[in-house]
């Protein structure tokens, strides 16, 4: 009991007690993320920068810099996760101990944890890299080149329909092609899409060579 009541004043007392509020707020959205209170990506800011190639900036260095500690390859709260009980385990063992009276005494100890555990960070977050990248299902890149089965009477330049199986409900799709042949029921290829009339323009597969 003696071990956890000094753990717990250690916690709650300068230097560690910043760390402590850090890894509490932390706690507290993971609790709330588990009863539902709050969705998982509701803090999880869009971080995919891209660097300009034109007239790079100095913030493209620093967007260089949050990508290199896989900002933004993981959800932010998990780093922060991270980051925090890194921070709370350094200060609460080799900190804890030490009288701070002023800012000052405890600038050199934040800045000491702060870059170990964004070493930490790093090192526990890479293998993850990748894993968290969501790729929207349905984008037009991945369904051209798919084959689709006409649902309108015919098709022409000015009109067609057609279904595509997906998961969930079948994509309903507006399709255009030149071949006047094309009728209900005949399965077509999506070749090109129009993104100003938001139409796949398509081919009769049975046609192709």
């Amino acid at each position: 009991m003696k071990i956890v009541s000094e753990l717990i004043h250690a916690a709650i007392n300068w230097p560690t007690l910043p760390a402590t509020v850090l890894v509490g707020l932390c706690l507290l959205y993971w609790v709330s993320v588990i009863l539902g209170v709050l969705d998982f990506d509701l803090l999880d800011f869009d971080l995919d920068f891209e660097i300009g190639t034109d007239s790079p900036s100095i913030l493209d260095f620093g967007f260089i810099g949050l990508r290199f500690l896989n900002l933004g390859e993981v959800p932010v709260m998990l780093w922060l996760s991270i980051f925090s009980l890194s921070m709370w385990m350094l200060s609460i063992n080799f900190d804890s101990k030490i009288e701070i009276n002023t800012v000052m005494d405890y600038l050199p100890l934040a800045l000491r944890n702060m870059g170990i555990s964004l070493v930490v960070t790093k090192l526990i977050t890479q293998p993850f890299k990748g894993y968290f990248q969501f790729t929207p299902p349905n984008e037009i890149e991945t369904l051209l080149g798919k084959s689709c089965q006409v649902t309108s009477s015919s098709v022409s330049e000015r009109y067609g329909q057609a279904e595509m199986e997906a998961e969930g409900a079948p994509l309903k799709l507006h399709i255009r092609s030149e071949d006047s042949s094309i009728q209900k029921g005949d399965w077509v290829r999506l070749s090109d899409y129009n993104s100003e009339k938001q139409v796949f323009y398509v081919v009769k597969i049975n046609q192709e060579s």
